[in-house]
């Protein structure tokens, strides 16, 4: 429809649960407060290349925004057990984190928008990480596998996350 978006988001397991809540009361909730649709890739189905869940959301600019500030404040809320480094068991699934994921919001963008969001000769890229203090990195085209897609990387503060993945959704 005229006036809506989609913004694909990358979700680490950790914070999927909280994202989606129990009985997937809290992902309704959201829906419900930003008219945004959400949905989110099943818990092992991962982004090529990732062990992180794929977050699909469709509305108005204002509600990616929204839904998107309400996913990086869950992704920020690291489970304790996650941060303590732990007598690894090589039976066990990989669970410790880089600390350094809560600081980080992963949006995935067409091939297509991707030159939108660097701008000639990386002009875009750059005003956006100097408006935002945000630092913003973009993945290579992969190579071989046939993605038509690139994995945009903010990192920052909160308000500069924010604030430059806002100019990513205008774009």
């Amino acid at each position: 429809e005229e006036g809506e978006y989609f913004l694909k988001v990358l979700i680490p397991s950790y914070a999927a649960g909280s994202i989606i809540g129990k009985g997937g009361q809290t992902i309704v909730q959201l829906q419900k407060e930003t008219g945004a649709t959400i949905k989110l890739s099943k818990s092992k189905d991962f982004y090529p290349g990732t062990t992180e869940r794929v977050c699909l959301v469709q509305g108005t600019a204002e509600a990616l925004n929204a839904v998107h500030s309400f996913i990086a404040e869950k992704v920020r809320e690291i489970p304790q057990a996650m941060t303590k480094p732990e007598v690894v068991n090589i039976l066990q699934p990989q669970t410790t984190m880089n600390p350094d994921r809560a600081k980080q919001a992963k949006l995935i963008v067409p091939n297509s928008t991707a030159g939108l969001i660097i701008g000639k000769g990386g002009a875009t890229v750059k005003a956006v990480m100097e408006q935002s203090g945000a630092w913003v990195q973009l993945s290579q085209k992969p190579e071989g596998i046939n993605l038509q897609e690139r994995v945009v990387t903010v990192s920052g503060e909160p308000e500069q996350v924010h604030k430059a993945v806002s100019a990513i959704v205008q774009k």
